[in-house]
């Protein structure tokens, strides 16, 4: 008989019988089981009484990293759309929608049904039939912003993106973090000459978060721009995460290129490129990387503290004196601003 088959009763029996004839090895020879189940039955029975030498009954498997049945659906749609992209790249494009599966849980889905290659996801989503639209299923899953909904205040929208300006001789590339605030246009922004130099949401709390301070102010909805190409510099670890959720902000992905909210960021992105890249070459002063942050840091500043906004309810204001407008609404002590913002509000002249 094997030792599988016996009861508890029987169990005790066994240990009874050895303990009796004082000899543990004729007993396991005698009902064929091995020293080591019967030291197993002796030390269960020691521990737990009649109750140890009871035949547990097969438990199934706890498998934390099994993907739910919705979130499997929400890869395979993807796949659909989008079958170039392997499992980092779906990674990034659904934790940004808020879906919380790992990479190597997203290659599980795809090692199952056999999508692990890329010719294999291709030929999957042209022999689907009856295409999921992906961009539904992504709005859906989005926090309640109104992207066609007007500013109202300062920090009421604002929006952050991160573009590919372009490369330039003698400098290299360009990458640019753009911070826009919808109501006051306002503008902050940082340069990179390398991609995986650009860490967001370091800038975000080294700048960003000092300014909300100094104004007395705070962001109510801040919407990412989604690019595939830069989504991951948004999403790695879980800082954006923890920064939002400190300063209480609802935060979004969006990458509808007609809303109200993207047309203002876009204006401010082709203002930018217009007044300021399309004429570095002719600037033979600017032949570093160096120095084009320089240059474009005082052009962000005229920006900012001297050209008047041409339209809308701040008409003839410029982007800072909205700003102080709100912070004094805010029962800002003025006198205790840094330096530098009273010298640039003192000494910089408008210029429409």
């Amino acid at each position: 008989m094997k030792s599988e088959g016996f009861n508890a009763h029987s169990k005790y029996m066994i240990l009874k019988h050895a303990l009796k004839e004082n000899n543990v090895s004729h007993t396991c020879k005698l009902f064929s089981i091995s020293r080591t189940t019967f030291y197993n039955w002796y030390r269960a029975y020691q521990k737990y009484g009649m109750t140890g030498l009871k035949n547990k009954e097969p438990q199934k498997p706890k498998m934390p990293n099994k993907v739910s049945k919705s979130v499997e659906h929400e890869i395979l749609a993807y796949v659909e759309s989008c079958p170039a992209d392997g499992p980092k790249r779906i990674y990034y494009e659904l934790k940004s929608e808020g879906l919380s599966i790992g990479e190597s849980g997203i290659y599980n889905v795809l090692k199952r049904h056999n999508l692990s290659r890329k010719a294999q996801r291709v030929i999957y989503s042209k022999n689907k039939k009856l295409h999921i639209n992906g961009k539904q299923n992504k709005k859906q899953l989005m926090p309640p912003i109104n992207e066609h909904k007007e500013a109202a205040y300062p920090g009421d929208f604002i929006i952050q993106r991160i573009d590919f300006i372009g490369r330039f001789d003698g400098i290299g590339k360009i990458y640019q973090y753009s911070f826009y605030d919808v109501y006051s246009k306002l503008g902050v922004v940082k340069l990179y000459n390398k991609k995986q130099d650009i860490d967001v949401w370091y800038f975000f709390q080294l700048k960003i978060v000092y300014l909300l301070k100094t104004f007395n102010l705070k962001i109510d909805n801040l919407i990412t721009k989604k690019t595939k190409e830069f989504i991951p510099y948004f999403i790695k670890g879980n800082k954006y995460k923890e920064v939002t959720e400190n300063l209480n902000i609802k935060h979004c992905f969006i990458e509808n290129e007609k809303s109200t909210l993207m047309n203002a960021m876009d204006e401010f992105n082709e203002y930018l490129v217009k007044e300021f890249y399309s004429k570095i070459g002719a600037d033979k002063s600017i032949d570093s990387f160096v120095k084009i942050e320089r240059a474009f840091h005082k052009f962000l500043r005229h920006y900012n503290f001297s050209r008047t906004i041409s339209s809308g309810s701040n008409y003839g204001k410029t982007p800072a004196e909205v700003i102080l407008e709100r912070a004094a609404e805010n029962n800002v002590d003025f006198d205790t601003l840094p330096l530098w913002i009273l010298a640039l509000l003192n000494q910089t002249k408008r210029v429409d």
